[in-house]
């Protein structure tokens, strides 16, 4: 009887085989974003997708099942977020639950084997009934990563073959966090034999989701097409090398000199002689709804988003005129954002908030933002290269909010933000690099953790997460306190030592942070100076000696890529505490000017000597004139 289905099944199987740009017209703003942070307020076709299959190293036909019919007949991807009054514009407090029942319908094809055959026992139902049971530990994924351009594949070993009610493995989504299946994806036929590995090939045309997404394996175990009806056969994987399935294959854009401003005016930058940039992007501003918004379609829903005109505007002039762009994505408090952020932090008051990884909404929605602006900033003409996921992330309290999380709870949050936004990036633009920011309370604690023990529990948790993740470092070394710029000259000695355990690390002892990063992370772990400035309370002699020293000994370390000022002007709420940290108008304008040109000297070393003495070159660790001269930019 077994022999005669089995025939039948395969009969039908071979028998159906046989038959089967951005707009740009938003003026720049003046949105004041708090937390000496400032921001101005600027205000994708989808081709379809396609998989293939190898069963046993061997090319064979895998179907990909992501835009097909249900089995009753509907279609996927309608699941629409209207962009007036859409539900996902209003605050919905049962967004704060965990996840959708395990139950939830599956979107499924038409299979190629009839639902509708009858068996005469239950023992007929299993096509390979003295084979291996379905158990989450049947099979194990080998690999899944980014593979070539558009693709992805995931592999996976099955010492025996797994009994089914049909004769396919199938590759589905799973929540990461239940590891429970959500979506199938695709499918190849089942080997029969023992010890085969069978691969999906997933092709990312139309579907960004397929870079992020959390794979497993399953089987079908019983007649239906809702998630119950399959078993987990396998453990579950994110994709690794997101980078190789990027399309964009361009190389990091590497500046002419380290020297940036925090800006979005090109004519700061461009007086300034400034090959780097840095600016801020609040979340909401991309929820605006206006003639810039567009709809966005990620595993099967449409989310509205806005293109935001004036920031693809600034990026394409600073990649056309040489100038490394560095971005960060800040998680703000507004109307439009509220179901993005953690769930236990609802309510204003923070500058800036985590994002919640609980809610499968929630997530999803967050996943597709990310890819939307990977999208829109990924491309030849209009990319960024760095991106910065949220601002001094250990100083939780003020800067990233989350609400009542643990210190565990914390990290894994912000660790599987971070992979999110890691595999949506390095998916479109391989090259681009992606940054955890904190401050310079290196082993302190102030409203929040020690910096260095954020950098090490993500460091771990990340790579536990996915290994591989080459992450980076945006890091903040102020003064010490704020209001003195002079960084060199031993005051607070205590708290500024050089070694890795030093309470703070400023500019004087920034090697104590650049041989720890080196030393246990690597070389290829950049970092970035992104957020740096000096007050002229105590003098603009004191000022400009200080943007000197600070960027000298920033160009003559090898582990750092950027210095970035703050302030092209004075902030009236920063001034009023102290912080007069813009150089317009100042002496400090035409040292910050001209720091990183071959007349640098001419310009900085009268008040190098007089501020802070003749022997100011020895506490620049590897000064050398010639050393700099080779880091001048060129234009």
């Amino acid at each position: 009887m077994r022999k005669k289905w089995i025939a039948l099944a395969l009969t039908l199987a071979l028998t159906a085989a046989a038959g089967a740009a951005p707009a740009m017209g938003a003026e720049f703003g003046s949105q004041e974003i708090s937390g000496g942070n400032t921001a101005d307020m600027f205000s994708s076709e989808i081709p379809e997708a396609g998989a293939s299959g190898e069963v046993g190293g061997e090319p064979s036909e895998t179907e990909d099942l992501a835009e097909q019919p249900d089995m009753d007949g509907t279609h996927t991807g309608d699941d629409t977020e209207q962009p007036d009054g859409g539900s996902e514009d209003v605050y919905d407090p049962e967004l704060e639950e965990e996840e959708e029942s395990p139950e939830e319908e599956l979107t499924a094809p038409e299979e190629l084997f009839s639902e509708d055959v009858e068996f005469s026992d239950a023992e007929d139902m299993d096509l390979f009934g003295s084979e291996a049971k379905a158990t989450a530990s049947a099979a194990s994924v080998t690999s899944c990563r980014g593979y070539a351009p558009g693709q992805i594949r995931i592999s996976a070993k099955v010492p025996s073959p797994v009994k089914s009610t049909d004769t396919y493995y199938y590759l589905f989504q799973v929540n990461p966090n239940t590891d429970k299946l959500t979506k199938r994806i695709a499918k190849v036929s089942k080997p029969e034999e023992d010890n085969k590995t069978i691969t999906f090939k997933l092709n990312t045309a139309g579907h960004p989701e397929y870079a992020v997404t959390k794979y497993a394996v399953a089987v079908k175990s019983k007649s239906g097409s809702s998630v119950s009806a399959y078993t987990r056969i396998s453990g579950t994987s994110y994709v690794s090398s997101p980078e190789k399935a990027a399309t964009n294959t361009a190389a990091y854009a590497v500046p002419k000199s380290k020297k940036g401003l925090q800006t979005t005016n090109i004519n700061e930058l461009t007086e300034t002689k400034c090959k780097t940039v840095f600016f801020n992007l609040p979340v909401s501003i991309l929820m605006v709804n206006n003639a810039e918004r567009v709809p966005y379609v990620y595993n099967g829903k449409t989310y509205y988003f806005n293109k935001i005109g004036g920031y693809t505007q600034l990026v394409r002039q600073c990649n056309q005129k040489g100038i490394q762009v560095t971005m960060q994505i800040l998680l703000n408090w507004d109307s439009s954002t509220r179901d993005l952020t953690a769930a236990g932090a609802k309510a204003s008051g923070a500058n800036y908030y985590a994002w919640n990884t609980k809610n499968a909404a929630s997530r999803q929605k967050m996943e597709a933002l990310f890819s939307f602006m990977a999208e829109l900033f990924g491309s030849e003409d209009c990319y960024v290269s760095n991106w910065i996921l949220g601002n001094e992330v250990n100083t939780y309290r003020v800067w990233n909010y989350p609400g009542n999380m643990t210190k565990a709870q914390y990290i894994a949050n912000y660790s599987e933000t971070f992979r999110s936004l890691y595999n949506a990036v390095r998916s479109k633009k391989a090259s681009s690099k992606v940054f955890i920011c904190v401050d310079h309370y290196w082993n302190m604690t102030v409203q929040g953790y020690a910096a260095k023990d954020v950098v090490d529990s993500f460091a771990r948790t990340v790579k536990s997460l996915q290994p591989g993740i080459n992450w980076n470092l945006a890091y903040h070394a102020y003064p010490f306190p704020l209001t003195d710029p002079r960084f060199w000259s031993g005051n607070n000695s205590n708290y500024l030592t050089n070694k890795s355990n030093s309470p703070v690390i400023s500019l004087n002892n920034l090697s104590a942070l650049t041989n720890y990063i080196k030393n246990t992370y690597g070389s290829k772990t950049r970092v970035i100076l992104s957020e740096q400035g000096f007050t002229s309370t105590k003098g603009q002699d004191t000022q400009a000696a200080a943007l000197a020293l600070g960027y000298y000994i920033a160009a003559c370390n090898p582990m750092v890529d950027a210095f970035t000022i703050r302030s092209y002007a004075d902030d009236p709420n920063e001034a009023a505490q102290g912080l007069s940290m813009g150089i317009k108008g100042k002496k400090a304008f035409k040292v910050f000017t001209n720091m990183d040109s071959s007349k640098s000297l001419t310009y900085t070393k009268s008040y190098l000597k007089k501020q802070v003495g003749s022997t100011w070159s020895k506490k620049v660790p590897g000064y050398s004139a010639k050393r700099l001269y080779n880091m001048y930019r060129v234009g």
